[in-house]
């Protein structure tokens, strides 16, 4: 299903007008992308840019490699895609980290927004809630009455200070105003390894990872970090209907970097419209957990800098540093 929303209705008009300019631009036909992925291989991130590698090539009529640049949290590839040219030879499929990495690591200098040519916001992954075996709560309201009458009895896990799972869950943290201890992972895996076994009560893990054992009865979905109920997953509450106001979700973006020019992104977009808007691939990509977008330039970049704003200040207020 494609998401119809704040982030694409933003620049929906501009995009329309612009359309018939955006599709006389030439592209150079049989050109050799590289399309960088800051993660690696096997991930969601990588699977997510392997399918829009294969269908903008078609849209394109060109050949894309992607290229795994793993590590630093999402920062060698972003620096990788920051270093590249500026020519359309690169370009760079990232997550919603590169939203969090400025504020993660101050000392860095890091700023997208300078930094790289928006393309399209992609799509986004929700996450889940869940609870294990050792927590009898079935509801969040219950889970959250629970723990704020017993202040650091519950523990949740994630995949490392910073990651995607410690930020959702310190924001529930935050806004259901409950002390559940954080234990952090090297990995999502192991996380939930020790949730299903009891070590662990909590996670606020990506709907893909852990909804195979939700439907299997092994964890319990207390709710759903989208503002409104998932086609993904229908079944399961919103959170912000008992903590409003709450959402979280990962989400999947495509960039050129800085100094493109002029219309390149635009033409990118245009392409990866069409392609976002056909059935097979909405199906294909809900597999995934992942629900479509493909914004505009302009609305992507209005939704960047809110994104980034709000981050700033989450986590100038939780006091997470990942610097070294």
């Amino acid at each position: 299903m494609t998401v119809i929303d704040r982030r694409n209705l933003l620049g929906a008009a501009a995009a329309i007008l612009a359309a018939p300019a955006v599709r006389a631009q030439a592209w150079p036909e049989g050109r050799t992308i590289t399309l960088l992925v800051p993660f690696p291989p096997g991930g969601g991130t990588d699977v997510v840019a392997r399918v829009v590698a294969d269908r903008l090539a078609a849209a394109l009529k060109c050949r894309f490699v992607v290229e795994n640049r793993p590590g630093g949290g999402g920062s060698i590839g972003y620096l990788a895609a920051i270093r590249a040219p500026a020519d359309g030879s690169t370009m760079l499929l990232t997550s919603s980290a590169i939203a969090t990495m400025p504020y993660l690591y101050p000392s860095k200098g890091y700023d997208p927004l300078r930094d790289l040519t928006p393309i399209s916001e992609v799509g986004i992954t929700p996450s889940l809630i869940c609870v294990g075996p050792s927590v009898a709560a079935t509801s969040l309201k219950d889970f959250i009455a629970e723990a704020k009458a017993k202040p650091g009895a519950f523990t949740y896990a994630s995949a490392g200070i910073g990651s995607g799972l410690h930020l959702a869950a310190e924001l529930f943290n935050k806004m259901a105003g409950i002390e559940v201890r954080h234990v952090p992972y090297k990995g999502a895996q192991l996380a939930v390894g020790d949730l299903l076994g009891g070590r662990i009560d909590m996670i606020a893990d990506a709907l893909p990872s852990v909804r195979a054992l939700v439907q299997d009865g092994k964890l319990k979905a207390l709710g759903i970090t989208t503002p409104k109920r998932s086609p993904l997953a229908p079944d399961v509450p919103p959170v912000g209907e008992t903590v409003p106001g709450y959402d979280y979700s990962a989400w999947f973006g495509l960039f050129l970097p800085a100094k493109a020019p002029a219309g390149m992104a635009e033409r990118v977009q245009a392409a990866l419209a069409e392609v976002v808007a056909q059935k097979d691939f909405q199906d294909r990509v809900a597999v995934l957990g992942i629900e479509t977008i493909g914004s505009p330039p302009a609305a992507f970049r209005s939704f960047m800098e809110a994104d980034l704003a709000r981050w700033q200040k989450v986590i100038k207020d939780l006091g997470i540093s990942a610097d070294g």
